[in-house]
């Protein structure tokens, strides 16, 4: 069993094999990300119908809670 020169590691850090090993690492996930990166433009369009055709349907109501809310300003003043 070989024991850990704790002075050398503190002084000279740890051997290579784990720096290459944490440089492989990070090269995969550069890979991975730059191929997952391309952008659906046509699902981010619909994401962005829905979200306006979801607020025309909530005018109404913030309508009819807006004097709602003022009165209840009222009484608190």
């Amino acid at each position: 069993m070989a024991q850990k020169d704790i002075f050398s590691t503190m002084m000279f850090g740890q051997p290579l094999e784990k720096e290459k090993k944490k440089t492989e690492a990070k090269e995969e996930r550069a890979e991975t990300s730059s191929s997952d990166d391309s952008i659906d433009y046509m699902h981010v369009m619909n994401q962005i119908g829905n979200i306006m055709n979801s607020i025309d349907e909530l005018k109404p109501v913030f309508k009819d809670v807006g004097p709602m809310i003022s009165a209840f300003k009222k009484k608190l003043s």
